[in-house]
């Protein structure tokens, strides 16, 4: 059972950040048939099901956040990036709540797809969105291979 809207805790602890390389490069390895993609809007989130050994930490869910390549300098890839994670610890309840509670470690990133001047605007429409369809997506209960 979740807790209460005014009971949950919107924070994002560093244990529950992807940065593992090994991690990341699993996700975008096009040899895997365990890795699946959602994607609304101008966001798309990347995830597959890991073993606990892979992760090393005894979380539900470890995700990261990548602007797209198309930046004229770092400081727009950096807000990019901060407008990812902002929405998705305002959201990230979504998608913890629908993780069957035997379920192994999701691994996810969050990858925003438009040009540089929407992403004010539009990450915080398309987010929330990305991440509802991605609960619905998840089955009742997983095991890692």
């Amino acid at each position: 059972m979740s807790p209460p809207a005014s009971d949950r805790r919107y924070t994002f602890p560093r244990t529950h950040r992807l940065k593992r390389r090994r991690l990341i490069a699993s996700l975008f390895d096009r040899s895997r048939d365990d890795v699946h993609t959602v994607a609304r809007g101008t966001v798309r989130l990347v995830y597959r099901w890991a073993s606990r050994e892979e992760v090393g930490y005894d979380v539900p869910l470890q995700v990261g956040f990548a602007p797209g390549r198309t930046y004229a300098t770092n400081v727009q890839r950096t807000q990019t990036r901060r407008y990812l994670r902002e929405a998705y610890r305002l959201h990230q309840h979504t998608l913890r709540e629908a993780l069957p509670a035997d379920a192994p470690p999701l691994i996810a990133m969050l990858l925003f797809r438009g040009r540089p001047e929407q992403a004010r605007t539009r990450i915080p429409l398309d987010v929330p969105r990305v991440l509802r369809a991605t609960a619905h997506a998840l089955p009742a209960s997983s095991s890692a291979d």
